[in-house]
């Protein structure tokens, strides 16, 4: 089953606060692998800047269900406010990937920089469905963390 939360970007966040709201709410104190997303931060707040994520959601795959992350932007995004429904699970407590559309332009310094920064985050094309977990943690690099989708049905 998929769970969808809508984040305020810019102009009421900057690509970095927007980031650091994501964090706060996939992580709690028992995440696996949270510095990861910290490590990311750079490249993640030059990405949530554009407005690509009112249509191309974040996709995390971890423990429960599978969590849409999308950005609102403009005006959607000041008549939304900064209110943020937390999540009643922590997605990141066990084996996770998050899954980062990104503009093509971008996607080999996208890659190249999160493959070894972040390897739980992978990088496709914007438009592109996110590949299977395992598929994709194989192809990015062998020695990667596999992601189980613990939601399956969606």
């Amino acid at each position: 089953m998929k769970l969808r939360r809508d984040i305020a970007s810019v102009p009421v966040r900057t690509g970095a606060e927007t980031w650091s709201e994501i964090v706060a709410l996939i992580t709690r104190p028992d995440s696996i692998d949270a510095n990861q997303l910290t490590a990311a931060s750079s490249v993640m707040a030059s990405l949530l800047s554009e407005d690509h994520y009112a249509k191309h959601p974040l996709t995390l795959k971890g423990d429960g269900h599978r969590l849409v992350i999308y950005g609102a932007y403009g005006a959607n995004a000041v008549s939304q406010g900064t209110e943020v429904p937390p999540l009643d699970w922590n997605p990141t407590g066990k084996a996770w990937t998050l899954h980062v559309p990104c503009d093509p332009a971008d996607l080999d310094w996208v890659a190249a920089t999160l493959k070894t920064r972040a390897p739980r985050l992978l990088v496709h094309a914007l438009g592109d469905e996110p590949a299977d977990a395992e598929t994709s943690a194989a192809a990015n690099d062998a020695s990667a963390p596999l992601s189980i989708d613990w939601g399956a049905a969606g």
